[in-house]
């Protein structure tokens, strides 16, 4: 039925909003009245309605508790299609109507759900998940869900990493994840990169895991810190067995950001930062003290004075005047140096880290671009670095049912020429009395006393100069074909190569006696210098295939597979020259030079082939299981041995969702049980130990010298790979609604067939022994990682803690240790040992029953305090309490003790160039009268590395503020030191330590009341040959390398988003950041993290970044 009043057709429903009111009111004016007025009235009750249907845009912006935007978080409609997702800002567009419901979920945060109003803007803040189980974890070849996740695998966040004032990926690890020992062995830029070790050692090869960057293996250092979206550390062999014999030593792997789509973010990240030592070494720089300290040095062992008191006096006297200028103009503080080296050496500098990315995309392309850039200076002269860096990550969908892409990244390197072995080889060999430089010039001693190899120790770090640059360049191409439902093939190609080009020649110096401007050095003839140039480049090409395959039967089986097919292939080769005779300073090219001393070259290369699979069930997200398998072939061994087969299985259940445990759910979140075993192995031969080497030798032919071939190494063609077998338990849980999470793995590793040599008879000639699988090391140990994390009103935190126990054990290596005492043909007791046949090393060693690598030293003796017996004869476990001769008692003992039959070796004798006041003694372990002959040495139970290893990350934000630290720690393990930093030798020429200095042992046999007596001291008297004290190796030089460390302190501030939109931003965030602030340790030396000696300490640093989105 149809109206007049709205024509003969009746009012269409097709009819444009926008429209409607015209046309109602022509229809209006053409008919009666009465209809008028129902139309009218009709008019007003439908016009809100009709006028609030309109799609319009509703914008918005995404954030967290802590006020940061939120990226790829989506936005749909609710019960529509329709959607988008907010981009790195955090922002979206969505159109929608009035009384729309916008549902808005993150995979790491609760989804909510808000209604579309009158207005244009929608913003949200979201509340995280904690310990969130349908958070997707990075595996190997695929992603799980960490509901069904059955092996040990942790994961590290983009958040964890960034903003912070780091130069190298691998550092920033350190502390973020329980079992991960993370140590940065130097300070200097562009080798700050840390050693990382999963699980310990496990093996007497190498113990580096395996680093995979977005499938294809690479270096982590090579990744930008900013460029990284996920780092997923599989520990266990059910994680890790998808990559068999490359994974035995655990698996790192990387994920780099890709592009997102709908808008093109621009984000740029500064960071300024001032550097300085963690710690410095502390050397005496007070000259007259130091050379009073040789003259003590001397004199304890009854030979004469080096330095003359009137030398002395000079010093002290012009020291009280350093500015005074003597007779031709020179300051004293120069013509009487007293050098602080220490002081000298180092300098604070500036580090600059700047990266810019765009990131964007439509429906069908999402890309990133990224360019990184580093200037880091170094703290010392001539030691500095810069690095570009570039990445390009591209994906298009090309059809429905392909999707192409690369992810491509590049970079460039430039090493300073600073010669940092030689200046800390010699910082040891020099005094105060030396200066560093002035006027561009290194200075010489001036003492005539003093040793003309007192070093310059800045002229080492600039006598070298010229260019090292190392570049990279990394491409791989991949398609992503969907097949059928669920089921996809994935083919990758990567192509990577690396190369370095250096070339360095000496630079001409002199050295300068300031105090009568004499040259004392001459640069020499450029006849006499040379020219080295160096090439070396090494490629790499992979392919990979992946088959997946996931399916849901019902609501309660969920089935996932893949297969898939690796070959990869690795060639390196380098050449360098060198040549003596330059014609000038300046022209160092080889051509320039005239003699040829060195050519060498070389090239090597292997591959590898592997098919490999996984298959996933689980029922009902309860009861999960998981089989891994992996085939490899590797040209590393024999075509009879290369191929290795290793396989995995792992089990999970989820309690939690038992029956039985419904009355647990008020305060118990989840509980999960898991179980693995697996096997893996280790290609950890060298390129072409199963074969015969030979290399050039001379010989005589005819009385003339030839030169031929020989055999450099004995082949094994039954080389073959060491394997890995572990069992992990695993338990993981939350509490109080998913507040308090923890998690909790007990494992341990076999290793066989480790590679290792045994002895050949000399018949062989000079040929190497065969490396052969002979060893075999047990690892086991425990983690826990705890963690909380609330909120109260608009305070946010989370905290979290990770603590790990490892250790090792030799089961099985060159047979057993066998000492003590047998009677010979005479019928004489003699003590014997087979330690030499059956282990290996020195102060270390490898040996059945033992730690890789456990100390094996001398035992300082240890007596009761006590001297003689009743009858007055000496009491044999009396004398010194700490193995030290303190007082006349006992020296007196050790007399009694020599003249008694007993030998107090190395020296054996009392008078003061043997034992005597401040000298050690050791203990006679096998009892046979003499104390500390080769069989009196000792295994500790403590090597290099760490039992425990810990973590403390906290989170903390209130508002646009926000603050984190990092802790990390390592506890239980020792070094031996004992080097002219920390022992009492005194050499002319040589620098001493405060530490040694403040704290010798000194007395006067003839002057109780000598002000210089100190009997308690720490260390040893001060000698200028010291047999005694340092030739043998002992307990008195171990040292407790445990440390704890505040890795980083962050701190940072949100501008409000108006003030950030008046700026022409979207996103900025201020914030300061410090690295390496502080260091708690007993350990005397620079820092126990980079080991035992003095090397380039670790950075301190402190740092302004902002971090701001267009």
């Amino acid at each position: 039925m149809t109206y007049s009043c709205f024509g003969r057709d009746g009012f269409s429903n097709q009819i444009k909003p926008k429209r409607l009111f015209m046309r109602l009111a022509l229809q209006i004016g053409k008919s009666c009245s009465m209809m008028r007025i129902m139309a009218v009235f009709l008019l007003l009750s439908v016009m809100p309605t009709l006028l609030l249907a309109q799609n319009r845009k509703i914008s918005g912006i995404v954030t967290d508790e802590s006020g940061k935007p939120v990226p790829e978080v989506s936005i749909t409609i609710k019960n529509k299609s329709t959607g988008t997702k907010t981009d790195d800002a955090g922002m979206f567009s969505i159109d929608a109507q009035t009384g729309q419901t916008l549902v808005i979920n993150s995979i790491n945060h609760e989804v909510i759900e808000l209604m579309v109003g009158e207005g244009n803007t929608v913003n949200a803040e979201l509340k995280a998940k904690v310990n969130n189980l349908n958070d997707v974890v990075v595996v190997g070849y695929a992603t799980q869900k960490k509901v069904n996740m059955t092996g040990s695998v942790a994961t590290i966040s983009a958040k964890q990493i960034e903003d912070r004032p780091i130069t190298n990926l691998s550092s920033s690890l350190a502390g973020l994840s329980s079992g991960v020992y993370v140590r940065q062995g130097s300070g200097q830029p562009g080798s700050d990169g840390a050693s990382i070790l999963i699980r310990g050692t496990g093996t007497l090869s190498s113990n580096s895991p395996l680093v995979v960057i977005d499938g294809i293996i690479g270096s982590m250092d090579a990744v930008n810190p900013l460029d990284v979206e996920t780092i997923s550390v599989l520990k266990d062999a059910a994680s890790a067995s998808i990559y068999g014999s490359l994974a035995a030593n655990g698996v790192i792997l990387i994920t780099t950001k890709k592009g997102q789509r709908n808008k093109t973010t621009v984000t740029y990240n500064g960071i300024f930062s001032t550097t300085n030592p963690m710690n410095m070494p502390k050397y005496n720089s007070n000259y007259s003290r130091h050379m009073q300290m040789i003259n003590e040095g001397t004199t304890n062992i009854g030979q004469p004075s080096i330095f003359a008191a009137s030398t002395i006096r000079a010093w002290d006297s012009t020291s009280l005047i350093p500015d005074q200028l003597n007779a031709i103009g020179v300051p004293n503080r120069i013509a009487y140096p007293n050098t602080d080296w220490g002081d000298a050496l180092f300098d604070n500098k500036v580090v600059q880290n700047h990266n810019i990315s765009i990131n964007g995309g439509s429906d069908k392309v999402n890309y990133l671009l990224s360019v990184g850039y580093l200037d880091n200076k170094g703290v010392m002269q001539n030691t500095g670095t810069k690095r570009y860096q570039i990445r390009a990550n591209l994906d298009a969908r090309v059809a429905k049912w392909l999707t192409m892409g690369t992810q491509t990244f590049a970079s460039t390197q430039t090493y300073d020429m600073g010669n940092t072995a030689s200046a800390f080889n010699f910082l040891g060999q020099t005094t105060p009395g030396v200066v560093p430089s002035y006027n561009g010039k290194y200075g010489f001693p001036h003492a005539q006393e003093e040793s003309s190899t007192a070093n310059a120790i800045l002229a080492f770090l600039n006598n070298t100069d010229g260019s090292n640059v190392q570049s990279r360049f990394n491409t791989t191409l991949y398609a992503i074909l969907n097949l059928y439902k669920g089921l996809t093939l994935e083919s990758r190609f990567n192509y990577q190569i690396r190369f370095g080009e250096n070339n360095r020649h000496s630079v001409p110096q002199e050295r300068w006696n300031f105090a009568t401007n004499e040259v004392k050095t001459f640069p020499g003839d450029p006849s006499t210098f040379s020219t080295y140039y160096s090439f070396d480049k090494a490629t790499q090409t992979t392919i990979d295939n992946v088959l997946r395959y996931t399916t849901k039967i019902g609501s309660d089986h969920e089935i996932s597979a893949l297969a898939g097919y690796n070959q990869m292939y690795s060639n390196s080769y380098n050449f360098n020259a060198s040549k003596q005779g330059l014609i000038d300073y300046s022209i160092t090219t080889l051509g320039s030079a005239l003699l040829p001393t060195t050519t060498n070259g070389g090239e090597s290369d292997f591959a590898m082939r592997s098919w490999f699979g996984r298959v996933n069930y689980a029922f009902r997200n309860k009861y999960l299981l998981e089989a891994n398998l992996r085939y490899d072939g590797s040209s590393r061994f024999s075509p009879n041995t290369r191929w290795g087969l290793f396989p995995s299985v792992s089990a999970g259940w989820r309690i939690i969702d038992e029956k039985f445990m419904e009355g647990t759910k008020s305060w118990l979140s989840n509980l999960k049980i898991r179980g693995s075993w697996g096997k893996l192995g280790n290609n950890a031969s060298g390129v072409y130990d199963w074969q015969s080497t030979y290399s050039t030798r001379l010989y005589s032919f005819n009385n003339v010298q030839s030169s031929g071939l020989a055999v450099g190494r004995i082949a094994n063609p039954e080389l073959q790979w060491e394997t890995t077998t572990t069992t992990n338990f695993g338990l993981d849980g939350a509490l109080l609604n998913n507040k308090l999470f923890f998690e909790f793995d007990l494992y341990q590793r076999l290793t066989d067939g480790i590679l290792s040599t045994v002895p050949v008879p000399l018949t062989v000639g000079t040929a190497s022994s065969p490396i052969v699988n002979a060893a075999e090391v047990k690892n086991n140990g425990y983690e826990i990682t705890l963690g909380y994390r609330g909120k109260s009103g608009e305070f946010n935190y989370r905290i979290s803690g990770n603590y790990a126990y490892n250790t090792n054990e030799v089961t099985k290596y060159k047979g057993q240790l066998i000492e003590g005492y047998v009677t010979d043909a005479t019928g004489t007791q003699v003590y014997q040992s087979n330690i030499g046949l059956v282990s290996a090393g020195g102060t270390n060693r490898i040996l059945e029953g033992k730690k890789i690598n456990e100390f094996r030293i001398y035992e300082v003796y240890k007596g009761s305090g006590t001297y003689n017996n009743a009858d007055g004869t000496v009491n044999i476990n009396g004398g010194p309490r700490d193995g030290m001769i303190r007082t006349p008692e006992d020296l007196a003992w050790a007399q009694a003790m020599i003249t008694a039959g007993y030998r107090l070796l190395p020296s054996n004798a009392i008078r003061n160039n043997a034992i005597y006041y401040g000298d050690l003694i050791y203990a006679d372990l096998n009892g046979d009268g003499q104390y500390g002959n080769s069989f009196d040495q000792k295994f500790t139970g403590t090597s290099t590395l760490p039992k425990y290893i810990f973590g403390f990350n906290a989170e903390f934000s209130w508002k646009s503020f926000d603050l984190s630290m990092i802790w990390a720690g390592a506890a239980g393990f020792q070094y031996y030191w004992n080097d002219t930093y920390i022992n009492s030798t005194v050499r002319n020429g040589f620098a001493f330590s405060n530490t040694v200095l403040d704290n010798h042992y000194f007395y006067n046999p003839l002057d109780a009341k000598d002000p210089r007596n100190n009997i308690n001291a720490k260390y040893t008297r001060l000698k200028s040959s010291d047999p005694q004290n340092i030739a043998l190796a002992s307990d008195w030089w171990m040292q407790n390398g445990s440390w704890i460390k505040l890795k980083n302190l962050q701190i940072g501030y949100n501008i409000p988003e108006k003030l950030a939109k008046k700026m022409l931003m979207s996103r900025a965030r201020v914030y300061v950041s410090g690295e390496n602030l502080l260091m708690i340790t007993k350990y005397p030396g620079l820092d126990p993290e980079i080991g035992a000696g003095i090397g380039y300490p670790t950075m301190r640093q402190y740092a302004l970044g902002i971090n701001v989105n267009f």
